[in-house]
């Protein structure tokens, strides 16, 4: 039997191989030889020691943090979480570099849209001020600490933050979809550096452009504001895996009607209108008659000749009072017009402000002493959401993935909880957000929130809550459903839930990277498990470890008077129990698993243990491991 391996996706190992797959003559005795790869890759080899690059101080060390793999876990919080046993969504608590990496076995690949708003490095927000040592426990020590500052006078300033954004951004790429798109918001302090680490990270020929957003419309009116340059604005980089191919659904803005029928079919009256001659804009050849009519002096059409010559041939060009108009029928244009996905969000009903974002927050919380002043508004993640397309251009798949990797206030969660209520999608969110502390001199603490997560679960199960009753309260006063309404939503599939986890250390000592003596641990028989830790807590972990999305059905039965859990309907086989003899083994050979995991140490004795993968293996199971 084969020992499942606690740590999480080895991402070099991973690359090696694909590496392997295209370049087969590159490898020798299971090493890369780079003479040979130099010579297979030809001219696209950089010779020269003066060539384009960006660098800062630690960037090697970012680099290994992206690939450094963890034995850490994520341990259910069932007290926090809402609808846990039907919910597909997640709420996560913990340092967002250390809980992207577990997440590489189980969605990578798999995730539609990333939306990240990081700190801006500001100078007093800047809570995830990694040491490239940093393991688990580390994260576990650091719980409770006030806020850090990364000051410009630090020598460090630009260093420290491109140091933290790298290997996250590095490990969320992992994430996405072959289809799938992030949105990265920032103002005008590192604009400039993430353009050129996301260049670096995700490729230029991925960028698909960037969204000015207004964030503000007020003037700040403090002293120290008065007298200063003020940005009204915020920006969104856009990356996407299929770069230029990238398409988004557009808003139709109105449809045509056509209003006169004839023999030939309907159609609809336009005037044919004049614009100045004048200036740079007049041409001669716009000036021509139309039915013997011409443009007034100092005047020409807005149409050319040719487009009133394809209109007088088909006998659609008329006159009334005097003014030349033409019949436009509906193959001479489209039915439906659209609004393009403009790159500037600068309309404040559409998109929102931060004191729209503000407003919302007040509104779901119940209160406006929630202490967060800057909140991005739910309806710019809406209008994120709504633009994107699958890829063959189809609108988006309504069960994609969205992840939040600084969920903050929950903005993203709200979003997409209010968009599924009004298109019947059912797409799932991932949120994950450190615990910072708030200040016992804050409205955030004195509203009750220690935590910023903690304000953060608060906001989502009570926005579900409104979503849920506004959507069954509309559905109760309507008579009789509008047809393009009927079957969209269904009330009762509506998910307005979150499983919560919190990042956590290893809950077995055999995969624990600080267990003292541990060879000693296992000659005495102590138990694997580490103490305070249940089964379900290393049932969970097992499916990190294993590559399984952590919101599959599990099931408990019971086998030959032994517990054992169904993942995903038989997917996977999990026992945790302790004694298990032949008996039990070829009870369970019976049903055939796929898959099964077993404790090292739960057979009643070795031969137990050999003789239960030969019956395993016997009924066709063959991937059989030991914890």
């Amino acid at each position: 039997m084969d020992k499942l391996d606690g740590k999480t996706a080895a991402i070099v190992d991973e690359n090696i191989a694909k590496l392997s797959e295209l370049f087969p003559e590159a490898f020798t005795e299971g090493k890369i030889d780079f003479d040979m790869l130099q010579k297979l890759l030809g001219a696209n080899i950089e010779t020269e020691k003066e060539r384009y690059s960006f660098t800062w101080n630690g960037k090697s060390e970012a680099i290994k943090i992206a690939l450094k793999q963890s034995t850490g876990t994520l341990r259910p919080d069932k007290e926090s979480s809402k609808n846990w046993d039907t919910t597909k969504n997640l709420y996560i608590e913990g340092d967002n570099l250390e809980v992207l990496r577990l997440l590489q076995a189980p969605y990578r690949g798999k995730v539609k849209m990333i939306y990240i708003d990081p700190p801006y490095n500001t100078g007093n927000d800047f809570v995830y001020n990694d040491k490239f040592s940093d393991t688990v426990e580390d994260y576990k020590e650091s719980i409770g600490e006030t806020q850090k500052t990364n000051a410009d006078t630090s020598g460090r300033y630009h260093t420290n933050w491109l140091n933290m954004m790298f290997p996250r951004l590095k490990l969320a790429r992992n994430l996405l979809s072959d289809d799938g798109i992030i949105f990265i918001s920032i103002d005008d302090n590192e604009q400039a550096n993430l353009k050129k680490i996301c260049d670096e990270i995700f490729g230029e020929e991925e960028f698909i452009g960037t969204i000015t957003w207004e964030k503000r419309t007020k003037a700040q009116n403090t002293e120290t504001a008065r007298d200063q340059f003020q940005s009204r604005t915020e920006y969104i980089l856009v990356y996407s895996k299929l770069g230029n191919r990238m398409r988004f659904k557009l808003k139709v803005t109105g449809v045509k009607t056509y209003e006169h029928s004839d023999e030939k079919g309907v159609y609809r009256e336009k005037m044919v209108e004049e614009m100045s001659s004048l200036g740079m804009r007049g041409r001669e050849t716009m000036i021509f008659p139309i039915l013997g009519v011409r443009p007034r002096e100092n005047k020409q059409w807005k149409i050319g000749k040719d487009q009133i010559s394809f209109f007088e041939q088909r006998e659609d060009v008329f006159l009334r009072d005097g003014k030349v108009y033409l019949k436009i029928r509906p193959d001479d244009e489209l039915n439906e017009r659209f609004m393009p996905f403009w790159s500037h969000f600068f309309d404040k009903e559409t998109y929102g402000t931060a004191e729209t974002g503000k407003s919302e927050l007040s509104e779901v919380l119940g209160t406006k002493a929630h202490g967060f002043e800057t909140v991005k508004p739910v309806t710019l993640i809406k209008k994120l959401l709504f633009h994107l397309k699958d890829t063959n251009g189809i609108e988006s798949q309504k069960n994609d993935i969205i992840i939040d990797c600084f969920s903050g206030s929950g903005t993203t969660a709200q979003a997409i909880m209010e968009l599924n209520s009004e298109d019947g999608g059912n797409r799932k969110f991932i949120m994950i957000q450190y615990p910072e502390v708030t200040e016992e001199s804050s409205e955030t603490y004195k509203a009750g929130y220690k935590t910023i997560s903690e304000l953060c679960i608060d906001r989502i199960k009570k926005a579900g809550q409104k979503i849920y009753l506004k959507l069954k309260e509309k559905q109760e006063t309507l008579v009789s459903l509008p047809e393009d309404y009927q079957g969209m939503v269904d009330i009762d599939k509506l998910d307005v839930g979150f499983k919560a986890f919190k990042l956590d250390t290893t809950n077995l000592s055999i995969w624990d990277e600080k267990t003292e003596d541990l060879e000693q641990t296992l000659l005495d028989n102590v138990d694997a498990i580490k103490d305070g830790r249940t089964e379900e807590d290393v049932l969970y972990e097992v499916l990190i470890k294993y590559g399984i999305d952590l919101t599959v059905p599990i099931e408990e039965e019971e086998v030959g008077g032994k517990k054992i859990y169904l993942i995903a309907g038989g997917y996977l086989t999990i026992c945790l129990e302790d004694g298990l003899d032949l008996a039990f083994i070829e009870e369970l050979a019976k049903r055939k698993p796929q898959r099964v995991v077993f404790r090292d140490t739960g057979f009643k004795d070795d031969t137990v243990k050999t003789n239960a993968e030969m019956t395993l293996r016997k009924h066709g199971v063959e991937d059989i491991k030991v914890l």
